[in-house]
């Protein structure tokens, strides 16, 4: 899918908040899979606000959010800010600008539901090659074969009483209008029009 620059115009200050949350067991089944120690770099490619850039980056020596889109970058050094981290380096560029403007190598390369924005073939054999021996390249994502589906936050909230404080507001008016006067009153003197159909001739 190619990249548009005005898709997330605006969603930055609400993504941290609004995106469901990356299951709480990811840092340790990943540092359990890929044997993680603290050591080697972290590339998170499309990382928007730093969701995930700041979970992960306490498993490794550095890391590095790359986004596109300048206000989810400033987002990532909020988040990094609030959490005390200072090893993640913030970068704005999209990934098919990889390896140029972060050429690694990394330990891991993650893709928070972000794979499917970019050229996928030509950003997939860059970053293969950015990734050192023993490495991995991995799309996370909130679904996953054979596990329940958590439940929704269910239908939003019926605003019962803003709804009957306008229904109220709206009787008030209309009891107003019922109440003016009619500005205007037909005479039983005048002449009626002619039937539809007919016509006078002189």
């Amino acid at each position: 899918m190619r990249y548009d620059p005005s898709f997330y115009d605006g969603a930055a200050v609400h993504y941290r908040y609004g995106r469901p949350a990356y299951s709480p067991r990811l840092e340790a089944l990943l540092a359990e899979e890929l044997g993680l120690d603290g050591g080697g770099s972290l590339l998170d490619v499309g990382c928007g606000p730093g969701s995930l850039t700041v979970r992960l980056a306490r498993l490794f020596e550095d890391a590095v959010g790359l986004d596109p889109d300048p206000a989810m970058i400033m987002g990532g050094r909020r988040a990094a800010e609030e959490r005390g981290l200072a090893n993640i380096t913030w970068i704005q560029a999209r990934a098919e600008e990889l390896p140029a403007v972060a050429p690694g190598p990394y330990r891991l390369v993650t893709f928070g539901q972000s794979f499917y924005w970019t050229d996928e073939v030509p950003v997939a054999e860059a970053v293969y090659d950015m990734v050192e021996p023993g490495g991995a390249l991995i799309l996370v994502g909130h679904q996953a074969e054979g596990r329940a589906v958590p439940p929704g936050p269910g239908p939003p909230r019926i605003p019962h009483n803003e709804i009957r404080s306008w229904c109220g507001s709206t009787s008030d008016r209309r009891g107003e209008r019922a109440r003016a006067p009619r500005r205007f009153r037909p005479s039983a003197s005048r002449t009626p029009l002619p039937a539809a159909g007919s016509a006078r001739h002189g």
